[in-house]
């Protein structure tokens, strides 16, 4: 037993401390080393050899593509913890070394006047000592002559110094300072000189041969007559085995370093052995942001003072503008909600009104129960009437018929409300979003450069669906305009059905595809930019649209035409003698329903369920992230929470409303031979579900015309324009020196988009 308890001791032990040195790890700072633009094969190898230098606190296996913009850097490096970039570029003058600051600045921005590679330094040497042991550990920084020159000497220190962790000169491990990184700054040229060295600790006080015994490597004694020639008179040493050290690389040993020899409170020597690379910076400029921003500092372009104040007073007034047109918008949307709210009260009020007044016309329209014989089949027409009003199917004919005044006022009512209100909204929900959808295939299919990034492929996918979809609004709306009237033949009507549902699915499939997308960009950048690619998108999409049409095919069954119980031309005064287009058969109701629950199932919940942990993963790596400010953790979580509130209130509502109506159906049904007059019959009604449902069928269109917002987030071919027309932000922030370099917005900013993909 006492095992076990030492066991479970030991065990909690490790693990805490495996989480204390992850949290040390990731206090510590992170940079990307890598080259942008056409930079060439010796500016590339360059880059290469900056990341030796900034290893192991640094992406060693780091790769850019030439499509890959900063902001797609500056999206990887929030949930990474990177705090640095250090990017090299090459104009056709110049070579250009830039340093950042993440997440807000600054940026240094210094010319490269000379470098030398590594393996040109390693070269040169006779002897060079550098092996992978000493790249294990951070190098020791050592700043030289940056005294008090300036503000701008004074950030470059401090930027130089962010750059590395901090020690802590009592506690330091000397064992982990392997390498040196030397930065000297020339008050005179205004260059710095940078060199990195390797570090060996020998003892001294010993002579040569001693020094030989101790090394590694035994010597070679076959022409010694004894061991004490060696030590005597240290014959066989070549001169540059036996380096002099003096006063000015001799020091005592507060700790035993490794090696033979070097032993605490002991006098030995420090000896630097450079391994590269070098090379002389001159600072350009310091600008205040990430790549943008206000600059601070340029050593050949000085502004006076009235240019500084003219400059101010530009941002100061765009800044004002800005908040003039916002508090615009706010009263904007005041006033409408207003306006809606006042419309809503005043159609309630007339559906009130005409409830009334149908009541009234009902009592005054029943004289009694009709003859028999021809009295039934007109029953059972207006109650099969009746429920194509309230849920737009056919009732099941099993059933026991109510007789014609319960449910001749109704039909009026509900009749009432689709010839005046859906069908107008439909017409404009059908224009808005063939126009947007249509626009944005066109730019898709324009603008996008082959082959499609897989968040570019599914926003493809959901136009498509999208503009199908508005495609079967417009029949539907011809069918409800008064009178109610069904003039395409039967194989449109089950047609027209089946695309709407298909297509509807198809949204909500392709809209769950690019939440997971976004997710795998942010959460799993490499993996992504790795492994994911075109085709695998277009798979998945032929998997959607297959789902969606088997989930989508029972409505070809369900669906039907109702021929006119009444002979004549079909109007509004003679509803009887109109072609009702139905989803429902007849005597399968409780099937119908049993479908209802199950498209609800799997054509909603199951891909809200998959957003729902796509976002929540993303939020909560973004939230965990330390490369970020809280602004923009808020800017990521108020995209992800207005996305979800466009998914939950435009889908889900509508099927909920679906079941509750089908089933509200089936209990009046029930209910109905039973009650005693027509004003019982209307009081069993529940006009809130069926009103519900009535104004989600007009308010879900409303989603697909709001989805090409979601385009401009993922593909930079709606968001931006090429040219000098762009918006700002649009294109790639590139500096003068990099103008040459291209790229494309790719989409990782979501999210999170916080401004860390564009962002």
């Amino acid at each position: 037993m006492g095992q076990s308890g030492r066991s479970r001791h030991q065990k909690r032990a490790r693990a805490q401390a495996q989480l204390r040195n992850l949290e040390a790890y990731a206090a510590q700072p992170h940079s990307f080393v890598f080259a942008r633009g056409r930079a060439g094969r010796g500016v590339r190898q360059l880059s290469l050899d900056l990341r030796r230098v900034m290893e192991p606190l640094t992406a060693t296996r780091l790769q850019i593509r030439k499509k890959n913009t900063l902001k797609d850097c500056v999206a990887v490096a929030g949930p990474l913890g990177v705090t640095h970039f250090l990017i090299l570029s090459k104009t056709e003058t110049n070579i250009y070394f830039k340093l950042m600051r993440l997440p807000g600045g600054p940026t240094l921005t210094f010319r490269i006047n000379k470098y030398t590679l590594m393996r040109d330094v390693v070269s040169s040497l006779r002897r060079h000592r550098m092996h992978e042991q000493q790249f294990a550990h951070p190098p020791l920084l050592v700043l030289n002559s940056f005294g008090p020159h300036g503000m701008h000497v004074k950030l470059m220190a401090t930027m130089f110094q962010n750059l590395f962790p901090s020690i802590n000169v009592h506690k330091v491990n000397l064992n982990t300072i392997k390498r040196c990184l030397l930065i000297n700054y020339n008050p005179d040229s205004q260059e710095l000189d940078f060199r990195h060295y390797s570090i060996k600790v020998v003892p001294v006080g010993a002579s040569r041969g001693m020094k030989k015994l101790l090394q590694e490597k035994f010597p070679n004694m076959s022409r010694l007559q004894d061991i004490s020639e060696l030590l005597a008179t240290g014959a066989g040493l070549s001169e540059s085995e036996a380096e002099p050290d003096g006063e000015h690389n001799i020091t005592e040993l507060p700790q035993a370093v490794a090696g033979r020899g070097n032993m605490r409170a002991q006098q030995s020597a420090v000896r630097l052995t450079e391994i590269g690379p070098r090379m002389t910076l001159q600072l350009i400029k310091i600008q205040e942001g990430v790549g943008e921003g206000n600059v601070l500092f340029h050593s050949f372009v000085h502004k006076t003072e009235e240019e500084l104040q003219a400059i101010l007073a530009a941002k100061e007034e765009k800044l004002r503008l800005k908040a003039q047109r916002q508090a615009q918008q706010a009263q904007n949307v005041v006033r409408k909600r207003e306006q809606r709210e006042a419309h809503r009260k005043k159609s309630l009020a007339g559906m009130k009104r005409a409830r009334a007044e149908a009541s009234g016309d009902s009592d005054a329209e029943d004289p009694g129960a009709p003859p028999e014989g021809t009295g039934q089949r007109e029953e059972e027409e207006d109650e099969a009437e009746y429920f194509r009003q309230a849920v737009g199917e056919e009732p099941d004919e099993g059933a026991i018929p109510c007789p014609t005044n319960f449910s001749a006022a109704a039909d009026r009512v509900l009749g009432r409300f689709q010839e005046d209100f859906l069908w107008p909204a439909l017409v404009v929900e059908f224009l808005v979003a063939a126009a947007s959808n249509g626009f944005a295939l066109y730019r898709f299919g324009t603008q996008e450069r082959r082959p499609w990034h897989p968040a570019v492929v599914f926003s493809a996918q959901l136009a498509v669906s999208d503009l199908l979809y508005a495609l079967t609004l417009l029949p539907l709306a011809a069918y409800l305009y008064p009178p109610k009237n069904w003039q395409y033949g039967e194989l449109a009507c089950r047609l027209e059905r089946f695309l709407f549902t298909c297509n509807l699915l198809g949204s909500v499939l392709f809209i769950t595809c690019i939440s997971l997308n976004r997710y795998l960009g942010v959460v799993h950048p490499f993996f992504t930019r790795s492994s994911l690619r075109a085709k695998h998108a277009w798979a998945v999409s032929a998997a959607g649209w297959v789902l969606a049409a088997v989930l989508a095919a029972p409505t070809l069954g369900f669906s039907h035409l109702k021929r006119p119980q009444q002979e004549g031309d079909c109007s509004v005064a003679r509803p009887g003698a109109c072609t009702k287009c139905l989803g429902t058969a007849d005597q399968r109701l409780e099937a119908y329903r049993a479908y209802s629950l199950a498209l609800a199932t799997a054509g909603c919940g199951l891909p809200l369920l998959l957003t729902l942990t796509a976002y929540g993963a993303l939020g909560w790596a973004v939230l965990r992230s330390h490369g970020m400010t809280a602004a923009e953790k808020l800017r990521v979580a108020v995209l992800v929470a207005s996305g979800m509130a466009l998914y939950a209130g435009s889908y889900v509502p509508y099927y909920v409303t679906l079941v509750l109506n089908v089933s509200t159906r089936q209990h009046w049904r029930a209910r109905c031979p039973g009650f005693a007059n027509s004003a019982e019959a209307e009081a069993a009604l529940d006009w809130r579900t069926y009103v519900s449902h009535q104004v989600m069928r007009g308010l879900m269109p409303v989603a697909i015309c709001i989805h090409p917002l979601l385009y401009m987030a993922v593909a930079p071919s709606l968001g931006c324009r090429p040219g000098p027309g762009s918006c700002l932000g649009c294109g790639e922030s590139q500096p003068p020196e990099d103008a040459g370099s291209s790229g494309q917005v790719l989409p990782l900013n979501v999210t999170a988009t916080p401004k860390t993909s564009g962002s």
